[in-house]
């Protein structure tokens, strides 16, 4: 979003203010620390920056649900690259690579800052420990993004103070992981209620949990394989269900056109990303859309580049009367502008699937009177509702003794919505149900398919890949479906072929490196 020096200085217009969005003023001008934090509009204004991270290209912007997200549901769709992070085929000194580590890093920084000079504020002490609780929630999320791309990573708990403060050793992922945990779940208890916000651009306690669900999912799971961990991710899954709230929205197609929309859904869309104007056709670093979506030079429509095509094992996936498959991949395309009419794909052939894009969010649905070519308004979800219902099953599952009733009928519920039972009342759920009695084994690997046609395209895939063990052969259990593709897309390929043991976690920046001699670069690079 907005640039600063140290951090942007944007407002909401008050402190559980029911505003269109959180991150809605223009930046004001550096201001020393020493002479700020005097008040709560300014320790917001730095809470604001902290928040800002999150827009940035290099973050959810473009970057975490694009390039960093490749997996077996999509391919990057430029036939000319042979050399980039989204094909597994970069070296240490990737652009994409630095900007998203130094990001992370920013949003840590501005938060320590934050930290650290809080208590100087004039202000009612309950908010800000509401403010400090973000701050430390915010810190452990970008440390949580962190160490799940790169593992060890340096932990900076206190705001750069010189230059010469570079030399770090990475912590070990259990430290790293303690502090997460930690921040979190002090966090937890200091946050504001979700029914506080008319929007999804504030961290909630439920945001929380479900991301504290979440954080103990990838801790039961690899690298670390604490199997403890799956009672505290039931545990804060549950909070988030127990709390009688949320609710899935009865048509899947809904929740993506409200991203567009700007319509807040809080009791299924938990947590956002917002993007806005700025001014004029100026808009914030937000790609939702624009870079994936439906490919069209259609102005009228949205200009869409369509750069995240479909694998056709992912269109396999889904079963007859699953609605979500012609939602996350079109099912039509546009005709030229002025025209806003839809064509509908006909046929079989392999070159109509792979040619069929990352559809869940859809331009047409903008509300806007100018739509540029490169960015859009469109937020991007960091957590729903579906998600920790399936993250509650999935930690039920994988505990000693027999899994909860409630897990199959968790996961059942999201089966439901998406084959319309929600939606149309109808009663008879056979069809979407999972079948009664499956085993452990059985259940995970159906939950596997589950998370990805429920949140495909999300941002989750490759790293639940990765959590579960099974991101090699996985993407290279995708070259046998090759020889059936189309010979425009054999290029749809080279991320599967390019893949090794060692990109189950990405390079160490050069940059990094070169300025930190304690540093080391992970195993294979």
């Amino acid at each position: 979003m907005k640039k600063i020096l140290l951090y942007s200085l944007l407002g909401i217009s008050s402190f559980l203010g029911s505003c269109d969005k959180f991150l809605n003023e223009n930046p004001t001008d550096f201001v020393a620390p020493a002479n700020y934090y005097r008040n709560e509009k300014e320790v917001l204004s730095a809470l604001s920056g902290v928040y800002d991270v999150l827009g940035k290209s290099a973050m959810y912007g473009r970057y975490l649900f694009f390039e960093m997200d490749m997996s077996d549901e999509g391919f990057f769709a430029l036939s000319s690259n042979t050399q980039d992070i989204a094909l597994y085929n970069y070296d240490i000194g990737d652009t994409k690579l630095l900007n998203t580590w130094t990001a992370l890093y920013e949003g840590i920084n501005r938060a320590n800052m934050l930290l650290e000079n809080i208590d100087k504020a004039d202000m009612p002490n309950a908010i800000r420990e509401v403010y400090r609780g973000e701050a430390l929630f915010l810190r452990a999320y970008y440390y949580f993004v962190l160490t799940s791309n790169w593992g060890r990573v340096p932990l900076r708990l206190q705001a750069t103070k010189s230059p010469s403060e570079v030399d770090m050793k990475p912590s070990t992922l259990k430290e790293i992981y303690a502090q997460i945990v930690s921040d979190m779940e002090i966090a937890a208890d200091k946050v504001a209620d979700v029914t506080s916000y008319s929007n999804a651009g504030r961290v909630s306690k439920s945001a929380v949990w479900g991301v504290l669900a979440r954080v103990n999912l990838k801790m039961a799971g690899a690298p670390l394989r604490d199997k403890s961990r799956y009672t505290h991710a039931k545990k804060w899954a549950g909070k988030v269900i127990d709390l009688g709230y949320h609710r899935l929205n009865t048509d899947y197609t809904q929740i993506f056109k409200n991203h567009a929309q700007k319509a807040y859904d809080t009791r299924e869309s938990i947590w956002e990303v917002e993007f806005s104007y700025i001014s004029g056709a100026q808009y914030e670093e937000g790609s939702v859309g624009s870079i994936n979506g439906i490919g069209t030079s259609n102005t009228v429509i949205g200009y869409s580049y369509g750069a995240q095509k479909i694998m056709k094992s992912y269109y396999d996936l889904f079963k007859t009367g699953d609605e979500r498959r012609d939602w996350n991949i079109n099912d039509y395309y546009y005709e030229a502008a002025p025209s806003t009419n839809r064509i509908l794909y006909t046929g079989s052939s392999a070159a109509i699937y792979y040619n069929r894009c990352a559809a869940k969010w859809r331009r047409e649905y903008e509300k806007t009177g100018v739509k540029s070519t490169n960015t859009t308004v469109i937020n991007f979800p960091l957590l729903r509702y579906a998600d920790v219902l399936l993250m509650y099953a999935e930690a039920d599952n994988m505990l000693p003794g027999n899994r909860s009733a409630e897990s199959d009928e968790y996961v059942n519920q999201v089966r439901r919505r998406a084959y319309g039972k929600l939606r149309t009342g109808a009663v008879n759920v056979n069809e979407a149900d999972l079948p009664a009695g499956l085993d452990e084994i059985d259940f995970q690997i159906a939950l596997q398919s589950e998370r990805s046609m429920e949140l495909g395209f999300e941002g989750q895939r490759r790293l639940d890949l990765i959590r579960w063990g099974i991101f090699v052969p996985t993407m290279k259990g995708l070259i046998a479906y090759k020889s059936s593709a189309n010979a425009s897309y054999q290029y749809g390929f080279r991320t599967a072929e390019n893949i090794t043991d060692r990109d189950t976690l990405f390079a160490i920046p050069r940059d990094e490196m070169v300025v930190n001699k304690a540093m080391e670069q992970n195993a294979g690079w």
